[in-house]
This record gives structure tokens, sequence and C-alpha cells, in this order.
């Protein structure tokens, strides 16, 4: 049987551990059922919430990549709603990665308080890089800041509302009211 570098085993068991929380929780995302779904026999990571946090490191990036397809020469208001949408409409693509990402956060602020605001500052800070990426200069600094939260939070509820009513139409319409709102915050600026 051919070796596995440690580091492709390492997001071997990042990818699992997405896919076991989605399915099962993360109060039943034992280490054996993470390891089974990674078909690894050792596990690399020192604790559990090692684990988890190189799980939410992934996930800051991915939704990320969606921002790459947001147009060039819009005003401020029109990008800011865009990368919204741009968000939803990728995480609505991969619905474990929405589902883990929210399972692992609650879990973390139940019982791993300073996890959880580790995570959040590390959101916070990938959201404003992302926004200054897709609009430049066009915000000045603690504007751009309050967007990036605000942008956090409407991305946060309308996963959890769509989690809860599982209606995809109704989330695209909840998308566009927040998009719409967003714009008109950014634009009275």
């Amino acid at each position: 049987m051919a070796r596995m570098g440690a580091e492709l085993r390492r997001q071997d068991f990042v990818e699992a551990t997405v896919k076991v929380i989605a399915e099962h929780g993360v109060a039943n995302a034992t280490t054996r059922r993470i390891a089974a779904a990674a078909g690894c026999l050792h596990y690399v990571f020192h604790t559990k919430d090692d684990l988890f946090y190189a799980v939410y490191e992934s996930l800051f990036d991915l939704p990320h990549q969606a921002l790459e397809h947001v147009p060039t020469g819009t005003t401020a208001a029109e990008k800011a709603a865009e990368v919204l949408r741009q968000l939803i409409a990728w995480l609505t693509s991969h619905p474990d990665v929405a589902r883990a990402q929210t399972e692992l956060f609650f879990w973390a602020m139940r019982n791993n308080p300073e996890l959880a605001n580790k995570i959040y500052s590390v959101a916070i800070d990938a959201t404003e890089q992302a926004l200054e990426r897709a609009m430049g200069a066009q915000l000045e600094k603690p504007f751009l800041q309050a967007v990036s939260r605000l942008l956090i939070h409407l991305v946060d509820g309308l996963i959890i509302a769509w989690s809860a009513h599982d209606d995809l139409a109704r989330l695209e319409s909840e998308t566009e009211t927040a998009c719409k709102a967003l714009a008109l915050l950014v634009a009275s600026h």
C-alpha cells in the first residue's frame, strides 16, 4: 500500500469531517466515524478541537472562491449585493459545507467559546478582505468593516433559515431582499 503524505491525509480528514458533521451533527462526529469516512486508520490531529478548527479554516476560503465572479466596473452598492448573492449561491451548491459550518459554529459556542470567538474573528477578517478585493478602495475602512459584519450576519441568517424551511425558491427570494437592503445601505454611505 502506498504511503499517503500527512498534508493529504489531513485534507482527507477535513473533508470527511465536513461530510460526517453534515450528516450526523457535531455531537455524533466521532473520531472513529471520521476516520472511517476518510478511509484512514491513523488519526492526524492531536485533539478533536484541532480537527474542528482545521475544518473551519478550510471552510473560510471555499465560499470566497465564488467572489472571483463579482463583476468589475459596478458601484460599491452593486458589488456588495453581488458578493452576498454569490456567497449564498456557492453555499446552496455545497449544502454539506453550509450545514457543517453552521453545526460546527453552534457546537463551538456551547463547548469552546474561545474557539467560537476565534472562528468569528477569522470569518470577519476573511469577509473584509474579500469585500476589499471586490471593491478596491470604494469604501472607507470603518464602513467596510461594518459592511463585512453585516454581510456575515445576512449569510448566516439566510443559511439558518434555509436549513429550517428547505425551500430554495424562498431562499433565493429572501437573498434578493437582503441584497437590496445591503445595496441601499452601501449606497447611502
